[in-house]
């Protein structure tokens, strides 16, 4: 099968750069260039091991075995395995076809070139890159990212490292597509998903929950908080996925509210969240602080190491509520001309949080879709909404002593 590659194609196969990070608008060509270049290597480095890795293993057999069947030479294979996606050459090189649905299954042997396929929709990316990445050691593996934009993701934040060799091109940059019905696409779809989807821009993603959110708006400098002020904080549990920990101040009259101090952090146990909390209560005093009431077990151990949550309460629709009372925080006031919740600038896994917090569509076993959301990268919206649902200005629950500097924390 002859293929000749594009322009741009050609831009991205000339380049020698060992991360390069592709930005392509959908059609683009980009699977094209992937198939071939895992099959260039391949043949041309004997005994070298290629992996393909997509979001899903479904995704990767459905994009990439099909097409790699066209591409690799039939003399060249010595034996193929569709169950688990190899395809073995005759000089010993392997071309392994993985999902990133499930980072563990990912450990293994040292990898020659490594390809990350639609990267900005892979959703635990940071544990899939941390397993990757020591596989990627002994022959310093030439490593492509590449994707159509998800939002302002890690994949946004890899376009935007200097680190990595960055290229960014269009659907109307493969001459193969007609300019035409691109065009007629644009008339068809709102502006950010024309821009995302054909023309590979970072955009807010469409379904967004909280569209009040703006990044300029709502991360600030926080102002000197007093004894004035009422104090709070809110707790979202984790091991796997982060654990989200947020402190809130509230001023006398309830305009203006700033969660001014955090935690965001995965593998974090009941003692070493409550070391934190100490350390961060220091000298506050703390009113009604709440945790998720599903893990009952460890807000009591919480309890026995001296640090005191209430289960936040939950009725009927309390998601939906939750999303209500946030998106009433979030919106400009009159009579102030900014938000009543605000939070650190510094705390920019928020920011992150909110620009990808969004909708989808949940099918009961009656039927009936629902809108839900989405829960990947959700730790910091639930533990803002247990706030949102439980604050109300009352009595002190506790003062917690000052704690000296030996004390141990773990930072934000």
């Amino acid at each position: 099968m002859e293929i000749k590659l594009s322009k741009w194609q050609t831009n991205v196969w000339d380049d020698s750069s060992r991360y390069q990070v592709i930005n392509c608008g959908r059609r683009a060509g980009k699977s094209t260039l992937v198939a071939v270049k895992m099959t260039e290597f391949a043949l041309t480095n004997p005994k070298a091991d290629v992996w393909y890795i997509a979001p899903t293993y479904k995704q990767a057999k459905q994009i990439m075995w099909l097409m790699l069947g066209d591409v690799v030479p039939q003399r060249a294979i010595d034996k193929k395995n569709e169950t688990e996606l190899t395809i073995v050459l005759k000089n010993q090189s392997r071309i392994s076809l993985k999902g990133a649905d499930n980072p563990d299954s990912l450990r293994g042997v040292k990898i020659d070139l490594c390809i990350f396929d639609e990267c900005a929709f892979i959703d635990k990316w940071e544990s899939v890159w941390k397993v990757i990445r020591p596989t990627l050691v002994d022959n310093q593996a030439k490593t492509m990212f590449i994707s159509t934009p998800n939002g302002f993701n890690h994949f946004k934040d890899m376009a935007e490292n200097s680190k990595f060799s960055y290229h960014h091109y269009t659907s109307y940059d493969n001459p193969y597509l007609e300019k035409d019905e691109l065009d007629l696409m644009k008339t068809e779809m709102d502006e950010d998903s024309f821009a995302q989807e054909v023309m590979g821009e970072f955009r807010k993603m469409s379904g967004l929950i909280y569209k009040e959110f703006n990044r300029d708006i709502h991360m600030v400098d926080i102002p000197t908080l007093d004894f004035n002020w009422t104090f709070t904080r809110s707790l979202d549990f984790g091991f796997a996925h982060k654990t989200a920990l947020g402190y809130f101040a509230i001023n006398s009259d309830g305009t203006e509210i700033y969660m001014y101090d955090g935690l965001y952090q995965s593998g974090l146990v009941e003692s070493q969240i409550a070391d934190v909390v100490k350390t961060k209560d220091a000298g506050k005093i703390i009113t009604n602080p709440v945790a998720d009431c599903a893990q009952p077990m460890s807000i009591e151990q919480l309890k026995e190491y001296g640090v005191f949550f209430n289960p936040v309460e939950k009725g009927i629709d309390s998601v939906k509520n939750g999303i209500v009372k946030v998106a009433e925080l979030l919106k400009v006031r009159k009579d102030t001309g900014k938000p009543t919740l605000m939070f650190n600038k510094n705390l920019t896994w928020v920011a992150d949080e909110f620009e990808t917090y969004r909708w989808t569509e949940n099918k009961s076993a009656d039927g009936v879709i629902k809108e839900v959301p989405y829960k990947v990268r959700d730790d910091a919206m639930d533990m803002i909404s247990y706030f949102a649902r439980s604050y109300r200005k009352e009595e002190p629950s506790y003062k917690v002593p000052e704690r000296t500097p030996s004390d141990s924390i773990i930072g934000i």
